[in-house]
């Protein structure tokens, strides 16, 4: 999956969406990341990961990618759902105006 979405797209979804520029070990739980993948990928062995370390690591990259996914998937069903209450409101309109 990691391959169908750009870097850069990937890095706007967390800083932006998720709110985060720096990822605690206690907030990676979250997103479930273990300690074993947060200490992998945590290259400066301080205690949060940036942005570039979590794009640098495949596993991490691999589940944000899915989040980001998901969240698009999610907001198409939403938007799917909205337009098609206004279809129904727009007919049941109709045919209210033509009684």
């Amino acid at each position: 999956m990691s391959n169908q979405i750009s870097t850069n797209i990937l890095k706007n979804f967390i800083s932006n969406t998720l709110g985060i520029e720096k990822l605690t070990k206690n907030s990676a739980q979250e997103y479930k990341i273990d300690s074993n993948e947060f200490n992998e990928a945590n290259v400066d062995e301080n205690n949060y990961l940036d942005i570039d370390e979590i794009l640098d690591n495949d596993e991490l990259y691999d589940k944000f990618a899915t989040l980001y996914v998901e969240d698009r998937d999610k907001k198409a069903e939403t938007k799917d759902a909205e337009k098609e209450k206004e279809e129904e409101t727009k007919v049941k309109d109709k045919n209210q105006a033509g009684v």
